[in-house]
């Protein structure tokens, strides 16, 4: 199981969205391949159609879920611009936090990180973690990857009937 520390100093490419190298990282990665839904999805459809994609994205959101819902420290805006961040407990958590939202945008938005800076519509870290909205960090995640994913389920509904 993940801990808040695994993310700490943890890099996520900014140009890419592939979500493989960031699991494989992480050491989730036969974790999330050995689900029940994945290896069903791989098995019926092969490895390489779009719904495994979504289906592993789906199971990583649900593996750090207990993370997002935990309590976070509230949005300092002086950390970013500190020249030395990782001094103390507290920007070490705060740091780690911030790579945990950034990991979660990435696998909900399907997108990379230069891509979500562009685009309005995607959540930005900070309001993340503020979660000023009803649902909660998890689920505001899994309704993203629900709106950016929802072509890719729904041809593949339709190829099933």
């Amino acid at each position: 199981m993940l801990k808040l520390e695994d993310f700490f100093g943890f890099m996520i490419d900014d140009e890419r969205s592939d979500i493989q190298p960031l699991l494989e990282t992480l050491g989730i990665e036969k974790e999330i391949e050995s689900t029940k839904v994945v290896k069903t999805l791989i098995k019926n459809n092969g490895r390489q159609a779009p719904i495994i994609n979504v289906a592993r994205r789906q199971q990583v959101l649900k593996y750090i879920r207990p993370l997002l819902n935990e309590d976070m420290i509230d949005y300092e805006p002086n950390y970013y611009t500190k020249e030395i961040n990782t001094s103390s407990n507290h920007d070490r958590r705060y740091g780690a936090e911030d790579r945990l939202l950034e990991f979660a945008l990435v696998i909900a938005s399907t997108k990379s990180k230069k891509v979500m800076a562009d685009e309005p519509k995607i959540l930005t870290v900070k309001q993340l973690r503020e979660a000023a909205f009803l649902e909660s960090r998890f689920d505001r995640c899994w309704e993203i990857l629900s709106q950016e994913t929802h072509h890719i389920v729904s041809a593949f509904r339709k190829s099933k009937k």
